[in-house]
């Protein structure tokens, strides 16, 4: 290489430097890296008439969540929280050969800052889980935890050997499925800056996680610059604020309102109100009180913000809704006007970051945590499994994936074939659901990442010799496979399983279909897929 904005010696004096950072932080981190090291073998036998016919891999997306971070809810020992947190000197190094791209984004931030009277960044102002000053941040263990994963996501898709050598070495009672995929990248045709592509939020936890990513995945470092396009927050999340649209903010009061779960967060309010209790202490209120984010935990300024664009709309809502909703509005505030309250997800987020340091306090037993956490999983869960909630929040997301996915069918392009998504585990989440995949036994931890894969599948046809191309797609989360139900029959006599490979046409004509718009593969390519 003729110049390394990363060095050879120092990425890896760099990351020696991270290893003694966080053994000096007397911390086990299972909690958060045992989905790189115990996670399920991926299962590559496919049943669906497919697994005789050679695979090969030709493009892959990434979409992870970021690293540990500090608590979003500001908490009073900010000192404390400030020690976790990276060096200046530390992150500048990390920041180099990659360059930040915000576009519309830049307009979004200045004027955010105009509005508060600058300082903080413009991002941390339009959105809640930004976090101030220390908190949302990424720690010293969020970083490390991210190289790791740039060094497991490199060890998954590139190929030191040649495919000769590397069926020597493998046990002949292996799947012949697994032995029919192919790596994305081989020693031949290795990894390099042009073939990876990455977007994340505009948020700054989620920028230094990727940019400690490419730290694992490219440890010898780089030629040139990686961008980083930081200008379509809104499209990667849910819940961006204000919603981009009424109709998801009144579908998302509408389910969050549903009898179930009003009962269950009865059930769960006298609990939820000893832990308030126990770490009131440790809470900054003057900040916390008016924090919230979330899929269906927005308070009522996000409810103000609505009705005012709702009023400028020409849907205006008739006077016996508006009267129920102001009802609504004015009971919650004279309940929460009686007493300090965090939401279900402050308090899961609080929890979660106290308890890996071993700081959560005594009253609060490990059964307290898993109830809070637990309930706040299956409230986001619940509501995004509503196909028209999950069509809101994520269409956009989906239909970059699956033009990225069409993007990929010409392999003489030189587009790139790896594509990176930083971003929360509300995308993560959004995702599962807008995609229908299998939901997965744990909440996915900082560091967590779905994958995508795009296989080019052939066989040669029986009767006249020609040669069928498919395309399928495959997706997984930290290495465990997630069947997708997308166009298939869900319910009654026909009701079909979910598949773990799923072609590409038949997953874009579905998708096209319940979106009511054009099929992506077909509209862009005008090629005929099998």
């Amino acid at each position: 290489m003729k110049s390394l904005p990363l060095s050879s010696l120092t990425t890896i004096l760099l990351l020696l430097l991270l290893q003694l950072l966080i053994l000096t932080l007397d911390l086990l981190p299972t909690v958060y890296c045992s989905s790189f090291s115990n996670s399920p073998k991926p299962a590559f036998h496919n049943k669906n008439n497919n697994h005789h016919r050679p695979y090969k891999l030709i493009q892959v997306q990434i979409i992870h969540r970021h690293g540990d971070r500090t608590p979003i809810t500001p908490m009073m020992d900010r000192d404390y929280w400030q020690e976790t947190l990276p060096s200046p000197d530390l992150l500048s190094k990390l920041s180099q050969g990659t360059r930040i791209s915000l576009g519309s984004e830049r307009k979004k931030e200045e004027e955010g800052a105009a509005d508060h009277g600058g300082g903080g960044g413009g991002v941390l102002l339009s959105h809640a889980a930004g976090g101030i000053g220390p908190f949302g941040k990424l720690t010293k263990l969020g970083l490390l935890q991210m190289v790791q994963l740039g060094s497991r996501i490199r060890d998954e898709l590139h190929q030191d050997v040649d495919n000769d050598e590397e069926e020597e070495g493998k046990d002949n009672d292996n799947d012949d499925d697994e032995k029919r995929m192919t790596r994305l990248f081989t020693h031949t045709d290795p990894i390099h800056p042009s073939k990876v592509k990455i977007k994340s939020t505009n948020f700054p936890r989620t920028i230094q996680s990727v940019q400690a990513l490419l730290l694992g995945l490219f440890p010898l470092g780089y030629d040139g610059e990686i961008e980083i396009d930081a200008s379509e927050t809104d499209v990667l999340i849910p819940d961006p604020q204000p919603r981009l649209s009424v109709e998801q903010v009144e579908l998302e009061r509408e389910l969050s309102r549903r009898s179930h779960i009003v009962e269950r967060e009865e059930e769960l309010e006298e609990l939820a109100g000893k832990i308030t209790d126990s770490l009131h202490y440790l809470i900054d209120w003057e900040h916390a009180s008016g924090m919230s984010w979330g899929i269906g935990e927005e308070k009522e300024e996000e409810e103000d913000n609505v009705d005012r664009r709702r009023n400028d709309s020409d849907d205006i809502l008739n006077d016996s809704s508006s009267s129920s909703l102001t009802t609504t509005t004015a009971t919650t505030k004279t309940a929460r006007s009686r007493r300090k309250w965090l939401t279900f997800s402050q308090l899961a987020e609080v929890m979660t970051c106290l308890r890996v340091r071993d700081k959560l306090p005594e009253s609060i037993s490990h059964e307290d945590y898993k109830i809070i956490a637990s309930h706040s999983a299956w409230k986001w869960f619940e509501n995004l499994r509503n196909d028209n909630l999950a069509r809101l929040a994520m269409k956009s997301f989906m239909n970059l994936i699956m033009e990225t996915l069409r993007d990929g069918l010409d392999e003489n392009s030189k587009d790139p074939v790896l594509y990176i998504y930083s971003c929360h585990d509300s995308s993560l989440i959004g995702l599962m659901c807008a995609f229908r995949l299998e939901q997965p036994a744990e909440w996915p931890e900082y560091g967590s990442y779905l994958k995508v894969e795009l296989f080019k599948a052939q066989e040669e046809e029986k009767d006249n010799g020609e040669v069928r191309v498919d395309y399928y797609v495959r997706f997984s989360l930290n290495g465990q496979v997630l069947k997708s139900s997308w166009g298939m029959e869900r319910e009654g006599p026909n009701k079909e399983e979910p598949r773990e490979m799923i072609c590409l046409k038949h997953l874009s004509r579905s998708i096209a279909r319940e979106h009511d718009h054009p099929c992506i593969i077909e509209e862009r390519t005008g090629k005929n897929q099998t």
